[in-house]
């Protein structure tokens, strides 16, 4: 039976399918919660981050605006006028600086790093800074890049007069970007901010161990120093600066990260704060673990539970019930099923336990019906045999007198009445494997008598065989078909027909069974014989010619319960074999004894028998 067509499938196939829509709600439903808690908190960081952005860029334009202011200071003119070394100018200069010191502490909110003044006639470079570790640093690359990228007339080298990255030093905070304006007359201002500054405020973010807030160019390019290994995959970073103005989930070794980003209006940056997706989601732990916990652990705990009061209440009894049937399909009539259980499989039981009884009564009354029948049956099938070897021993006794040989008249005779005085018992059930071979010598010893010098037989028998018992004649009608058949058939060459019977342990059951061999040198069965006593249709419908074979494999199926203890083949070396497997419990011997003759020289017919390996 399939498995889906079992009422135990259907049943829990049933209950998933109550449940599942339930739990699927569930999980959809802690899902959208999460989605949401997801987009708001991605709305309310992406808010902070476009507020930080705006507050930057409104900072820097100040800075722009600062320097453009500074045509209007006093001190400018003067420096443009005048030459180096000039009292004038020096004063001029020492305002500007005492000025700047002033300005990029106080009220341009600390982003501002560096300002200076590039003279470009007198080629010189000064400037206040907030960080004196890098002083020299800055003047040596500001004082370079000037000289290469300032011109006069009133005009900047491309690119000069926007917001610039430039790196001095090599430090971790190296990076800085960089406005210049052109005041005119050789003389240029500039302005640097740290780019880590930009960051101040996005680096108090709570993103996470693994999260960070990134600034970057518009290729990727970062140009705040980082050592978040996100930072290290060039394609992560392009994504990011490609989905500027935009939040949503990247995939990075495995993991989902959330990514906010936002590009300057006033500077080539781009800002943008990565967090784990699943760091988010720390903030819901009821929902995390109703979600992945308590969901799957109170679907289970439902399962067992449903399953364990099924298997009580409807599976168990059912299971019995199968098995009782099973079983009384088996011929167990003995079964009975309990009856302690729910009112439905306790009358189901009960109605099983009254059929069982019933038809164990009636197995036995056709139980013994059948041995009454059997036992008639199997007593015509013996009566059937000895007319038929009569009827041959009558036409042996003839052609002896007909050829007037007394003597042999006489000796045949003799085993004659030893052989029909053993017909006579054969109202018993069983006999000695002894008995059976002395009354299968004195049959053979009237065949030799029959074809003098054309006929001989050996018997080979193991003194533990012996006393096996046996149903009577069961043997000798296929010694009497070698004779008839495999002798009758053969083609003279001058060599003797020869009948051998051996007993042997069965290989299978050697303490229980022994295998008891009739071999001729004939010329076999015929082929299509032999397939129909291995398919089991010999002598089907078939009259007298066939009544041995047929009898005693009707009567060893009465027996033992089929005919596959009889087997029929031909040897390689020609003739026939025939091996019955019979029970023999017997002790094991301590040595081996050869065969028994009944009829040897010396002996005759009515001597009990040898365990010798005398030639009939």
């Amino acid at each position: 039976m399939r498995i889906w067509q079992s009422v135990r499938f259907k049943i829990v196939f049933g209950f998933f399918v109550v449940i599942a829509p339930m739990v699927l709600f569930l999980i959809y439903n802690n899902l959208y919660a999460m989605k949401v808690v997801r987009q708001q908190i991605s709305a309310h960081y992406n808010n902070l981050l476009l507020a930080n952005i705006l507050e930057n860029d409104n900072i820097m334009h100040e800075y722009m605006l600062y320097l453009n202011r500074l045509e209007s200071n006093p001190d400018v003119p003067i420096i443009q006028a005048l030459q180096p070394g000039e009292s004038d100018y020096t004063l001029a200069k020492i305002r500007l600086l005492n000025q700047f010191v002033r300005d990029s502490s106080g009220i341009y909110y600390g982003m501002m790093d560096t300002i200076f003044i590039f003279d470009r006639k007198a080629d010189d470079l000064y400037y206040v800074t907030q960080d004196n570790s890098t002083y020299v640093d800055k003047k040596d690359v500001l004082l370079g890049w000037s000289r290469n990228y300032l011109r006069g007339a009133g005009a900047l080298k491309p690119n000069a007069g926007e917001w610039t990255p430039i790196v001095i030093g090599d430090g971790a905070d190296s990076r800085y970007m960089m406005w210049t304006f052109d005041l005119g007359l050789d003389v240029f201002a500039g302005v640097l901010v740290r780019d880590r500054s930009l960051l101040r405020v996005l680096q108090g973010f709570d993103v996470g161990p693994e999260g960070g807030a990134f600034l970057l160019d518009s290729t990727g390019r970062l140009l705040a120093d980082s050592d978040s290994p996100l930072m290290e995959d060039n394609v992560f970073r392009r994504t990011i600066a490609d989905r500027a103005g935009t939040y949503g989930v990247l995939k990075e070794e495995g993991r989902s990260y959330l990514v906010l980003s936002q590009a300057s209006a006033k500077v080539d940056a781009v800002y943008a704060i990565v967090m784990r997706e699943d760091y988010i989601l720390q903030k819901l732990p009821f929902f995390q673990k109703v979600l992945y916990y308590w969901i799957p652990l109170l679907v289970a705990l439902l399962l067992m539970i449903y399953l364990v009061f099924l298997q009580r209440i409807m599976f168990k009894p059912l299971v019995e019930l199968i098995r009782g049937m099973r079983k009384l399909g088996q011929g167990r009539f003995d079964i009975r099923l309990p009856t302690d259980q729910s009112s439905e499989f306790a009358f189901m039981s009960g109605t099983f336990n009254n059929m069982a009884e019933q038809i164990e009564m009636l197995k036995i009354d056709v139980y013994e019906e059948q041995l009454r029948v059997q036992k008639a049956e199997y007593k015509h099938l013996q009566v059937q045999i000895n007319p038929h070897f009569y009827m041959n021993s009558l036409n042996i006794v003839y052609n002896l007198a007909a050829l007037k040989d007394f003597k042999s008249v006489q000796k045949l005779s003799l085993h004659l009445a030893d052989y029909f005085r053993f017909l006579m018992q054969s109202h018993r059930q069983t006999v000695r494997l002894a008995d059976e071979l002395r009354h299968i010598g004195h049959y053979l010893e009237i065949q030799k008598i029959r074809y003098a010098g054309k006929l001989d037989y050996e018997v080979r028998v193991l003194p533990q065989h012996l006393d096996c018992e046996l149903s009577p004649l069961m043997v000798q009608p296929f010694v009497e078909n070698a004779v008839i058949h495999g002798f009758g058939k053969k083609v003279p060459d001058g060599t003797l027909f020869r009948i051998e019977i051996a007993t042997e342990p069965d290989p299978a059951r050697p303490d229980t069974y022994m295998r008891l061999l009739i071999r001729d040198n004939g010329t076999g069965f015929p082929a299509n014989m032999l397939a129909e006593l291995a398919a089991g249709t010999y002598a089907e419908g078939t009259g007298e010619e066939h009544l041995g074979i047929w009898n005693i494999l009707r009567r060893y199926r009465m027996l033992y319960g089929d005919e596959r203890g009889i087997a029929f083949a031909n040897v390689p070396e020609g003739g026939a074999v025939v091996t019955i497997s019979l029970p023999c419990p017997v002790r094991r011997p301590e040595g081996e004894v050869e065969g028994v003759n009944e009829a040897g020289p010396g002996d005759g017919p009515h001597g009990g028998a040898k365990p010798d390996a005398q030639a009939g």
